[in-house]
Formats: structure tokens, C-alpha cells, sequence
């Protein structure tokens, strides 16, 4: 009798490990998303309406692999450059989600993934895109690219602060390879130029630099074929599957 009852304990404390290990390695694969930046990451389309963006995307992935805790691009807003998300950070802003509160720097603690899109603000305004394309202006885009750079630093230092995981950092791409081949080589040496010090910067903070510009390169519909810097729907989907990949190799991998 005493042996049954000792082998039915044995039986409850190994079901009950067996359960533990199962729900902590379920939760740990539970991916609480968070989408930053400027209108890339708001979903703005080239038609000037929000819509899907990017993060949407890869937040219905993670939803379909049954992985997603929690996602929300309520901190991302059009127009916005480095600096802006820098005073959001340390202003702690804070927005609703569902009707719940949150702020700033819970979500990046909380964060598993986070996606940046930032800068392209601060480059396009020099230009002045969006506007009349001046030329006159060429001949100190790379300091003003340093300086625009400069600022994205202070950013990510405080986002580094706030989120130790996973955080994913968005390179610029050409906005004028369906427009205008004229313009779209006459800025491709900024755009590189631009790249190669944000590609630095991820580095130095360990983050993920994701390179869309290539991809953006070799496929005319992921942009409009006007004066528009905002992609296409297979435009976002072209960054989602980028962020995708990384999270499948760095997180769902492991």
C-alpha cells in the first residue's frame, strides 16, 4: 500500500514538473511586439491615409503562429523624426490600448521585439521632398546626414536603456526608383552613405539592422510612381517579411 501511494507521488511530482516546463517554455515563446517610429511604422500610404504598415503585418504573423502576446503601433505617428520619439521617451508618453493605459517605458521593458523606423524624416526634409526637389542644397547633405545621425544615436542610447531585447532598426531606401531614375541616382550615394551609419549604430547597441534597400531596389511595386515617399501595400509587406526573417532566426529559432 505504501509503495502504490509512493509511486502515485512520484506520478503527481513528475506530471506536475512536466506541466510547469510546458507552461514556462509557452510563455517564453510569447512575443509581446512593439512597432516605433514615423509614418512607416503609423501604416501612412502613398494616398495619405493610415492603413496596414509594416508591424501589422508581422503582428498577424506572430498571431497566426499563435506566438503574439501583445502588439501596438499606438506610439508611432507620421511626421515624426529621432528627436520626437526621444522626447516621447523621455516624456514617458503615455497612450490607451484597448482602453488600458500604458507608457512609453513599460512597453519597452515589457518589449520582446521592438521595431524602429526613424530618420527618413530628418534626411527628406533636407531634401525637401514632398515639395520641390532643390538641388541647391546637395552640397551639405552629408553633414546634415552626421548630424540627423547624431540624433538617431541619442535615441537609440535611451531605447537601449529601457528594452534589453530584441530591437530592430529599419536602413532607408531609395523613395525615387519608380519616379525618376534621374533623381533616384542622383540621391543613391546619400542613401548608402546614410545606411552604412545607422548599420554602425545598430552595432554599437546590439541591435538588428534591417536592410531593406536592395529589396526595394530590384521591385518597382513596393513604391508609387509619383513624388512619394511612402511604399505600396507590397511595399510594407516587403518590410514585414524582413522583420520575420529575424525574428524566425533570433527568437522563434531558439
Amino acid at each position: 500500500m505504501m509503495k502504490r501511494r509512493y509511486k502515485l507521488l512520484i506520478g503527481f511530482v513528475i506530471t506536475g514538473i512536466i506541466l510547469i516546463s510546458i507552461f514556462f517554455i509557452t510563455r517564453d515563446k510569447q512575443i509581446y511586439y512593439l512597432s516605433l517610429g514615423d509614418s512607416l511604422a503609423a501604416g501612412q500610404t502613398p494616398n495619405n491615409t493610415i492603413s496596414e504598415s509594416y508591424g501589422d503585418y508581422v503582428a498577424d504573423y506572430l498571431k497566426d503562429k499563435k506566438v503574439l502576446e501583445f502588439y501596438t503601433k499606438g506610439f508611432a505617428k507620421s511626421g515624426y523624426r529621432s528627436i520626437d520619439l526621444l522626447n516621447d521617451l523621455n516624456n514617458n508618453k503615455e497612450i490607451k490600448v484597448n482602453g488600458k493605459k500604458i507608457t512609453l517605458k513599460h512597453a519597452l521593458i515589457k518589449a520582446d521585439v521592438v521595431t524602429v523606423s526613424i530618420g527618413s524624416n530628418d534626411l527628406f526634409y533636407k531634401l525637401n521632398i514632398g515639395n520641390e526637389f532643390d538641388l541647391n542644397e546637395m552640397n551639405d547633405i552629408y553633414t546634415y546626414i552626421d548630424e540627423s545621425i547624431s540624433d538617431v544615436n541619442k535615441l537609440l542610447f535611451e531605447l537601449r536603456k529601457s528594452c534589453k531585447e530584441q530591437i530592430m532598426v529599419f536602413g532607408f531606401y531609395n523613395p525615387f526608383t519608380n519616379y525618376s531614375s534621374t533623381l533616384a541616382n542622383m540621391i543613391e550615394p546619400f542613401i548608402d552613405y546614410a545606411n552604412g551609419k545607422m548599420e554602425d549604430l545598430t552595432k554599437k547597441y546590439d541591435m538588428t539592422f534591417v536592410d531593406i534597400h536592395d529589396t526595394f531596389l530590384a521591385n518597382d511595386n513596393y513604391l508609387p510612381s509619383k513624388l512619394e515617399i511612402h511604399p505600396t501595400k507590397a511595399g510594407y509587406r516587403a518590410m514585414s517579411r524582413a522583420v520575420i526573417n529575424n525574428i524566425d532566426k533570433k527568437i522563434l529559432a531558439k
